[in-house]
């Protein structure tokens, strides 16, 4: 009798979808199931995020009308990371701890990028207790790191600094080419940091205090601690977030 998954991701970045992007490869590997296919329930923020992380996927067999089935682990175990916890929510194991995302596409390098150094200041999932570009310009400094370019702003959520060069892609393929054509990349604990994880590259991603270990999942990158700014407006909000998200589904179907 045919085994089949169907995979129902109800959170919408796309961080949240490159966290499953592993799973019909092992499904189908360790014989755990037949056919593999990504619910159309599924919340997705961006298109293109689909495009990218599924329809390329060659261990995928497409997408279905059916409800699906969604595991998102509260804690970690030791010795194991976020997307192995996601697997072995699964009932799946192939004896492997520390997976990395997976995309099969390979995007075209950039030359003009190869010698550029690029910050990217735009968050969306909550990153640590981190309000102000200020203090990601203080580690610079203190680090006698010289940045070409930083990634332009693309919503509210931005701790820019003030005074750099922007640069912008005009499409998610485009920033692709970005991360696998730049010198060194500097980002937050975002879906960039999980796409660069993706394309084996390693990143030196900021967070600050209170952010989930959870999301610091790769072995590739360097992960680098910068306490907290915030303020009384900014702890207001980040508590008053804490609680509508216990009943809101971010996202759009």
């Amino acid at each position: 009798m045919m085994k089949t998954l169907v995979i129902e991701i109800q959170k919408g970045g796309l961080g949240d979808h490159l966290f499953y992007s592993h799973l019909p490869r092992i499904a189908k590997e360790t014989g755990a199931y037949d056919k593999v296919f990504l619910s159309t329930h599924s919340i997705l923020r961006n298109a293109e995020n689909k495009k990218l992380v599924w329809d390329s996927n060659p261990y995928l067999d497409g997408f279905s009308d059916e409800k699906g089935i969604f595991f998102f682990p509260e804690t970690i175990g030791e010795n194991e990371n976020l997307l192995d916890n996601i697997m072995l929510l699964y009932g799946l194991d192939d004896g492997i701890r520390f997976h990395e995302p997976e995309i099969y596409f390979q995007p075209p390098v950039k030359e003009a990028l190869r010698n550029k150094v690029i910050y990217d200041p735009n968050f969306i999932s909550y990153t640590g207790d981190i309000a102000k570009g200020e203090t990601v310009k203080t580690w610079f400094t203190e680090n006698n790191i010289t940045v070409d370019f930083q990634m332009k702003k693309l919503n509210h959520r931005y701790l820019g600094i003030n005074g750099l060069d922007t640069i912008e892609t005009s499409s998610l393929t485009e920033f692709c080419s970005l991360i696998v054509s730049a010198k060194r990349i500097y980002c937050l604990t975002t879906g960039t940091a999980t796409l660069a994880a993706a394309f084996k590259v390693p990143v030196t991603v900021f967070y600050g205090y209170d952010h989930p270990v959870k999301y610091r999942h790769s072995k590739l990158h360097n992960y680098v601690y910068l306490g907290s700014d915030y303020g009384p407006k900014e702890l207001l909000k980040k508590w008053s977030t804490i609680f509508l998200t216990k009943f809101i589904r971010l996202g759009t179907p």
